[in-house]
């Protein structure tokens, strides 16, 4: 296919030891062979491109580059990784980690290998030469969990543009049943041999505070709760407070024991508006507590207090100290509870999500995601903490905004749930009549 076309976006998604990164390689060689230009082949990291590929070897000990005939190279230059071709085609085999200062302009091709590790802005900063030089990209990767591969995966085998491979071993023969059973022997987790050699998207990535595996059954049918399992534990509006038109998510969720009602998330609202939101879903389930970021969210707590809301606004900072052994700050100690709430065999229920009244936005993928992205920190007196936002803006994830909604639901461990009133029916809130002014805090502040 690659040799056919021009143009051509190609996702291969092919388990681990089946030698990807030699066939991609070869591809990469042809094509530069058959039309001069530029060409790049990522990695997730220079360092790697440098021990994988540049100096790489097959199984039988056959150096990668060696594949490249002796005849065509004009020019090899070890430092940077450059080779240049007799017909003046270059090659380029660099990191996604410093992309934008090695990638150059003029791509005529380019291989992202272990694409599910990388940076996924490599790919955005490189589309548009791509685009305007008539170029080829091929994606090689194994499944990481349900991250930006994962939605390649997704958009690619539906889009009749792009070439669409998904194998396994027992597709491809390779490994044996017989060495992955020795590999279960020494050791081996049952997971990762899933991620690896079964490219299982909902195999548990390593190091995660939520492991995919323990969160992807809460969404299904068998999670499925009646009311008499929750009806009688208090009610929690979590609040998760933002401003951005393109970034962080403003949210709101509905938590009552181990079922989430539903979640909803905005984005580009603005404090007050959000506040009046926030008021509105109130007066419908008549929340125990309102749990809101207080990182960002002064201005909206201060606008409930005023409403009326004063005892039940309960603010938490994320950054807070709190006196937990082996535990960093409040924000760890909500993961904890909910590595719990998510462990306990009776499994909380998060189905039904995407298919309720409120939901305004699809929710259930990307919250199965972003529960299961962040990775659970150790320091050197082994204190818990989560992955920050930074961290992992740079491997290329996004704020889990949805994760931490859920997660602020537990800030609190609520005690007395026989005194508070829980008969209110939920459907309140949807049948109102009464018409939403997202502006109406106008009306408060001068009258």
């Amino acid at each position: 296919m690659m040799q056919e076309r021009r143009n051509l976006r190609a996702c291969c998604i092919w388990p681990r030891r089946n030698g990807k990164d030699l066939i991609c390689l070869n591809i990469m060689i042809a094509k530069a062979i058959q039309r001069v230009g530029n060409y790049l082949y990522i990695a997730p990291f220079q360092t790697q491109m440098r021990l994988i590929v540049w100096n790489g070897k097959t199984s039988e000990g056959v150096a990668f580059l060696d594949h490249i005939p002796k005849q065509l190279i004009a020019k090899k230059l070890d430092g940077p990784m450059e080779i240049t071709l007799v017909n003046g085609s270059m090659i380029k085999f660099i990191g996604s980690d410093n992309y934008d200062s090695k990638m150059g302009a003029g791509a005529a091709g380019a291989v992202f290998t272990e694409y599910s590790l990388q940076k996924p802005g490599a790919w955005n900063y490189i589309r548009p030469m791509l685009r305007e030089t008539g170029g080829w990209a091929l994606f090689n990767f194994t499944a990481r969990g349900m991250n930006h591969g994962y939605k390649m995966h997704q958009m690619a085998k539906l889009n009749p543009r792009w070439f669409h491979e998904y194998l396994t071993r027992d597709d491809t023969g390779y490994p044996s049943i017989k060495d992955i059973e020795e590999e279960r022997e020494d050791g081996m987790e049952e997971s990762l041999i899933l991620q690896e050699y079964y490219n299982d998207w909902n195999a548990s990535t390593e190091g995660t505070f939520l492991p995919l595996a323990l969160v992807s059954p809460c969404f299904e049918k068998e999670a499925l709760l009646p009311p008499s399992e929750y009806e009688n534990e208090p009610k929690v509006l979590a609040c998760d407070v933002a401003y951005a038109r393109g970034g962080d998510k403003a949210t709101i969720c509905l938590v009552q024991g181990r079922k989430v009602h539903w979640l909803r998330w905005y984005q580009g609202m603005d404090n007050m508006s959000f506040a009046d939101e926030i008021n509105r879903m109130a007066k419908g389930v008549k929340p125990h507590l309102i749990n809101i970021d207080a990182g960002r969210g002064e201005g909206v707590i201060s606008r409930l207090e005023r409403l009326g809301l004063t005892n039940v606004v309960n603010p938490i900072h994320f950054g807070g100290t709190i006196y937990e052994e082996g535990v960093k700050n409040r924000k760890a100690q909500m993961w904890l509870r909910m590595l719990e709430w998510f462990e306990n065999p009776a499994r909380p229920d998060l189905t039904g999500l995407d298919d309720h009244p409120l939901a305004n936005n699809p929710v259930e993928e990307l919250l199965k995601a972003e529960l299961s992205t962040p990775f659970m920190l150790r320091d050197e007196k082994h204190i818990i903490s989560v992955e920050t936002k930074a961290m992992l803006k740079t491997r290329g994830e996004k704020s889990p905004d949805l994760a931490e909604t859920i997660g602020l639901a537990h800030a609190e461990e609520l005690q007395n749930a026989e005194d508070y009133d829980t008969d209110t029916d939920l459907a309140d809130m949807f049948d109102s009549d009464e018409a939403y002014d997202p502006l109406g805090y106008m009306a408060s502040l001068t009258g």
